[in-house]
């Protein structure tokens, strides 16, 4: 009888294998041989499944975003009635930031973005995907209408302010990786919720100047 090959088990161990090459050295050593190697497996049996290293590597950036996407949807069965809402809102902010060996594996996984450049043809959907949080977040923290939140919100403020909310995070994110030892995952988690408090602070001081 003809060996049954069960393919999406096989993808989750190329997938397992993919994780541990981007966790231990980055982007950058993504290719057919090392993810094939890390596998057990030969080149050629990695190409029935992924033919570029290019496809590796958006594999992987789609693999941390369904991470990422599954710990957002859990947040609100976890969070306690009683929680804050800055802290709330913070724990959401905190899904993207490599506060953790998992979420390091995961901004690594990102990094794949500068190096696909132009093949990368969703990079458009991931930025508008963080932006539709980020407008979320600021306009519960607000307590504004959110709306479409694929779209530009309705009120400039809220817009402007979901901006300055992503590059934040984004800015955060960035010195965790490139100077851990300035910054650790307690500062950034306070220096989050300080920004977070600001926001409330502009929004009251817009209503009562």
């Amino acid at each position: 009888m003809p060996k049954i090959v069960d393919h999406e088990q096989r993808r989750r161990e190329l997938a397992e294998a993919l994780w541990r090459v981007i966790a231990g050295s980055g982007p950058t050593a993504v290719s057919i041989r090392s993810v094939a190697a890390e596998a057990g497996w030969s080149p050629g049996a990695l190409r029935h499944y992924f033919q570029t290293r290019e496809e590796l590597l958006v594999f992987a950036m789609n693999l941390s975003e369904d991470r990422v996407t599954a710990r957002i949807t859990s947040l609100p069965a976890a969070q306690p009635a009683d929680m804050p809402l800055t802290d709330r809102v913070a724990q959401y902010a905190e899904q993207l930031l490599p506060l953790d060996e998992t979420r390091r594996a995961e901004y690594r996984a990102w990094e794949s973005a500068g190096i696909l450049g132009e093949y990368d043809k969703d990079r458009a959907q991931r930025w508008n995907l963080q932006r539709r949080l980020y407008r979320q977040l600021v306009a519960s923290l607000v307590g504004a209408a959110v709306g479409d939140p694929f779209e530009p919100h309705a009120d400039p403020w809220v817009e402007e302010w979901s901006g300055y909310l992503h590059t934040h995070v984004d800015g955060l994110a960035l010195e965790l990786m490139v100077t851990p030892g300035m910054l650790d995952a307690d500062d950034a988690r306070h220096r989050l919720r300080s920004f977070l408090v600001r926001i409330g602070e502009a929004w009251r001081y817009r209503a009562n100047p």
